[in-house]
């Protein structure tokens, strides 16, 4: 016996889910519907199977293969985009089905027990026997009406036949037989149709009423429910997964962090990753490789495969695509969908029932009304103040890198050279070697200085007379990790906004670098740091910083940073105590405290008795004495408000000179006597 599995199905009724997705492949607890579809007709005996394509069939194909994984044997047909009903389509299946056979959705389930239909289809004789159930038809909307004998004594559209017997499910057995009967015109794979023809023939029908359970999958509050259904056992469809708890499901392993609270039924997908504090609730489903950051809160929601969830956000009975992110403080409202690769800014808000169609961009704090259909909605830019942030391996992929550096390489003259920095992150580093291929593949010569700072970056492009150069900081915020990307010029200064325009819509064009005449070399330098660092001794007095003998106490988060300060300092004869600064700079008994931010661009100073610098006063203090190079300057140069390091030795140099205690040097006087002059 043969089956034939309806697979072509579009599903807008089901939109913005199915713009990319056919309706059969739509995942039910993480698996396609049409594989539970699959599953039943294996359980039946019926292992040959005809499947009828037409939206997006090589989804289909790709999945299921030739059915062996299954332990079925699959065989495709595609119908035509033009004609349902295409003549060379059904003469095809026609020659599959020479046999008593199947036909039944991939867009339902059911557990139908098709032996029994069959008994019955046999037992009556008919050519045709549709499976019907007492509740509402599925979306062909066919309706009959039975005779005592479970034969169709009458067929109505969905129009008509209000006080009908039965209801259509979509699965219906047939003869081969039919095929010698059916005028061209009719849709054998269409069940009103079929059945209105078969009818007006004077062919034997059969009814067959089923008591086991059926849905369809017609609106989206009804796939939320069959999920519900099968998390509940209504259903005796297995579920794939093992039970870590009473009706908590998971699938493969899986990383749950402390304090997570879980109410089951629900369903964590292989890979996924929640982290402290996130609380998911009765009937969610998470898919694959899906993160769901600290703080976050989801009831009865359905993620799809690698999607992710920011820190503090709110899903609240909504359905998120997959591959796409939802950002930090969003709320979800009831029944709201979010598309496949869309992006959800920070604090944004989208109502109930609202749709977002795939690759949508929503900006911070926007509250979405309505669906977003059209337009692509894309960020205004992708540089920010800081250059370019986001989510690590969320918007800051290997793949956007590799794409941003063919762009970047577009813009730059043939035979430049790039450096390339990143902070010690085994992440940041890795995204440094995507960028470094890119660039070689378009021509473009980099520089490799290591793991570095920032301002080891901008002293660097100058050492190795590089045409540009680009930094990758990691840092470590709760809940995620936060990339950067920071562009450089020539000097070591952050691009022109007419060169990250340009850089931006090379990227937004797709246009690319790629050379195979001539790759581009990579050079690692080694030598930059101990430059960096005898250039930096360099601004000083050493004799006058080592005879003073000054006593630190610094923060950092960062290794490098410190390795980086610790032969400066010992050089200069400064005693450098790591620490907290709320540890007390005046119980460490240090002259000064030093909180250097990870980026190694910006610091924090706190006096001896422990009061923290303002801004203004930084300000005025750097103003004063950590001055810009003078034009013309040969060789490299520092950057004085870029570069925490040269900041730091610079001050501590001044206030050697000026033989006062920090306190002192910043009291309103003194700043208003050295700005006056």
């Amino acid at each position: 016996m043969k089956a034939v599995i309806l697979a072509g199905g579009k599903g807008d009724e089901l939109l913005p889910l199915t713009v990319h997705t056919p309706k059969s492949m739509l995942p039910l607890l993480n698996r396609p519907c049409m594989a539970y579809t699959v599953e039943l007709l294996k359980q039946h005996g019926i292992a040959d199977i005809g499947v009828s394509l037409q939206y997006c069939p090589d989804l289909i194909r790709d999945y299921f293969g030739d059915g062996s994984r299954f332990g079925v044997s699959l065989t495709y047909f595609e119908e035509q985009r033009q004609t349902a009903g295409d003549k060379n389509n059904q003469q095809s299946l026609a020659e599959f089905l020479n046999d008593t056979c199947v036909v039944i959705r991939g867009d339902i389930l059911t557990d139908c027990n098709l032996s029994e239909a069959l008994s019955f289809h046999r037992e009556k004789r008919s050519m045709a026997t549709f499976v019907l159930s007492g509740g509402r038809a599925c979306s062909e909307g066919l309706q009959v009406w039975t005779n005592r004998d479970g034969v169709i004594a009458g067929v109505a559209d969905q129009t008509g036949g209000k006080d009908s017997f039965g209801v259509g499910t979509g699965i219906f057995l047939l003869e081969p037989e039919i095929f010698s009967v059916l005028q061209a015109e009719v849709n054998f794979l269409r069940p009103e149709q079929l059945a209105v023809a078969l009818f007006r023939q004077g062919m034997p029908l059969g009814g067959y009423v089923m008591t086991e359970y059926w849905s369809g999958i017609d609106s989206l509050p009804e796939y939320k429910q069959v999920q519900c259904d099968l998390l509940d056992g209504k259903t005796n469809k297995a579920i794939h997964a093992r039970q870590l708890a009473p009706g908590i499901y998971v699938e493969g392993d899986l990383a749950i962090d402390a304090s997570v609270r879980l109410e089951g039924p629900l369903l964590i997908g292989k890979g996924a990753h929640l982290q402290t504090g996130t609380s998911i609730g009765a009937y969610s489903v998470i898919g694959s490789q899906t993160v769901v950051s600290e703080g976050s809160v989801l009831t009865q929601a359905i993620l799809w495969e690698n999607s992710y969830v920011g820190t503090g956000t709110k899903v609240l009975g909504s359905i998120v695509g997959r591959n796409a992110s939802v950002g930090d403080c969003v709320l979800l409202g009831e029944n709201a969908v979010v598309g496949d690769g869309c992006r959800i800014g920070r604090a944004a808000s989208v109502k109930a029932g609202v749709s977002i169609w795939p690759h949508k961009a929503i900006e911070e704090a926007a509250t979405v009304n309505h669906s977003v259909i059209y337009g692509n909605k894309q960020p205004r830019s992708l540089f920010g103040n800081q250059g370019i942030a986001g989510v690590g391996n969320v918007d800051i992929t290997p793949e956007f890198v590799t794409r941003l550096a063919g762009a970047y390489a577009c813009e730059l003259p043939m035979g430049s050279r790039v450096a390339l920095c990143a902070c010690e992150h085994p992440f940041a580093q890795l995204l440094k070697h995507s960028i470094m291929t890119s660039l070689c593949s378009a021509g473009i010569d980099t520089v490799d200085i290591g793991v570095g700072s920032a301002p080891l970056l901008r002293y660097g492009v100058q050492s190795t007379s590089c045409t540009g150069g680009i930094h990758i900081q990691t840092a470590k915020l709760p809940g995620e990790k936060r990339v950067t990307l920071l562009f450089v010029d020539q000097n070591g200064l952050p691009i022109t906004r007419e060169m990250q325009q340009s850089i931006e819509l090379a990227y937004r064009q797709e246009r690319y670098g790629r050379s195979l005449r001539h790759l581009g070399q990579l050079h690692v330098e080694h030598r930059v740091q101990d430059a960096y660092i005898e250039a930096l001794l360099m601004q000083v007095n050493r004799e006058a910083i080592r005879e003073k003998g000054y006593k630190l106490l610094i923060e950092c988060d960062s290794r490098f940073l410190l390795g980086l300060l610790y032969p400066v300092l010992a050089e200069l004869g400064i005693t450098a105590m790591v620490g907290s600064i709320a540890d007390g700079v005046r119980s460490c008994q240090a002259d000064m405290g030093v909180r250097l931010l990870p980026n190694g661009e910006g610091l924090e100073l706190f006096c001896h008795t422990g009061e923290r610098l303002t801004e203004e006063q930084l300000v005025r203090l750097l103003e004063m004495f950590c001055h810009a190079p003078s034009e013309g300057t040969d060789g490299p140069c520092f950057h004085p408000k870029l570069d925490a390091a040269y900041m730091l030795v610079r001050i501590v140099d001044c206030l050697c000179r000026e033989r006062l205690p920090l306190a002192d040097l910043i009291s309103a006087e003194a700043l208003r006597s050295r700005s006056g002059k």
